[in-house]
């Protein structure tokens, strides 16, 4: 996607290099800066740290530190790096459907540049089916202005390219439609305010940011005409695993007859889990709730705290969603049914 004239993806294979490469997402939107490393240790560590977040993007990053894993370090592949990289987050089921095709490939015990060529075609394959994900959701959005809400980051920066939740916007606008979009803020550590706005804004679409507590009055004033979000797991029976507060976005969306849409690539259903209530959900350190951060006057990146040192805090970094609220889950193959493969 674009930023200014240029266009990037999220993370790629650097074949100049032969490093992994991906663009630092927690410097954003202050800082643009790609990094890269030839350690698959520190490929580990950005998915951990999330300067790579996003299901989609995950696993497509996990998929080239694996193929770097084999290149450099081949004889710990299975009993060490395997387990690394499965350890790193516990939510986004892209992580581990992408570990699996690495190991499978693996045992055959292909060539460095064979397993190269397939994490990049891993990759390959989530933008196309981003890409025809986003057709198939604008179809769902009306013609004209379209007032979309949307919560965290489900664009392009965490799928690679396109995006998931953002595929059917960014289509929209390039085929001259005007979608405008409220952009959740997202706390705590406001993915919507500091990915999705710029996101939005480089591609020319109108938006807007707002507090994630307004959401639901937005929707009572009649502003809102559905809210569109991605996935971090899509259970057997059609509950969803996305960023915290979506679950409350869902409640509201109901109460106001609103369609709430899913968007999600088929590498982030897990069928071996049945439902909702078996996701495992990550809780993160407390300091993204009690410390804010963010660019001074100076232009200088700054940590502040905001809440007394003593408190205690919650920080479940994802919630579940009922299918029972969710009025479509869209994917590359079209609308997703329940009991469908």
């Amino acid at each position: 996607m674009r930023i200014g004239q240029d266009e990037y993806r999220a993370v790629f294979w650097d074949t100049s290099t032969q490093a992994v490469r991906w663009i630092e997402q927690r410097l954003l939107p202050h800082t643009f800066t790609i990094v890269g490393s030839r350690n698959p240790e520190d490929v580990a560590q950005a998915i951990e740290t999330m300067q790579v977040r996003g299901a989609p993007s995950i696993g497509a990053v996990a998929a080239l530190g694996l193929a770097l894993a084999w290149q450099v370090d081949r004889g710990r592949f299975f009993d060490y790096w395997l387990q690394r990289f499965r350890r790193t987050r516990p939510t986004a089921v892209n992580l581990f459907h992408a570990c699996d095709v690495m190991e499978g490939l693996a045992i055959g015990e292909p060539s460095s540049e064979v397993m190269i060529e397939r994490a990049v075609y891993y990759g390959d394959e989530e933008v196309a089916a981003n890409c025809r994900m986003g057709e198939h959701l604008a179809e769902l959005l009306a013609v004209g202005e379209r007032r979309i809400l949307t919560h965290c980051n489900a664009g392009w920066l965490a799928a690679v390219d396109w995006g998931t939740a953002t595929s059917g916007i960014y289509h929209l606008a390039r085929a001259g439609e005007s979608p405008f979009v409220w952009v959740d803020e997202t706390r705590p550590r406001l993915q919507g305010a500091r990915l999705t706005a710029w996101e939005l804004m480089e591609e020319g679409i109108a938006c807007a940011l707002q507090a994630d507590s307004a959401a639901a009055w937005m929707m009572a004033q009649g502003k809102v005409d559905c809210v569109v979000v991605g996935a971090d797991r899509v259970a057997a029976n059609g509950d969803v695993a996305n960023k915290v507060g979506t679950y409350a976005l869902s409640l509201a969306a109901k109460a106001h007859g609103i369609p709430m849409y899913i968007a999600a690539p088929s590498s982030t259903f897990d069928r071996m889990c049945s439902k909702g209530a078996d996701i495992p959900i990550e809780d993160r350190h407390g300091d993204e709730v009690t410390v804010m951060d963010g660019m001074d006057q100076k232009r200088c990146h700054r940590h502040i705290r905001v809440a007394t040192e003593r408190v205690r805090v919650n920080n479940p970094a994802f919630d579940v969603t009922p299918y029972e609220n969710i009025s479509a889950i869209i994917s590359e193959n079209g609308l997703w049914a329940r009991g469908a493969d």
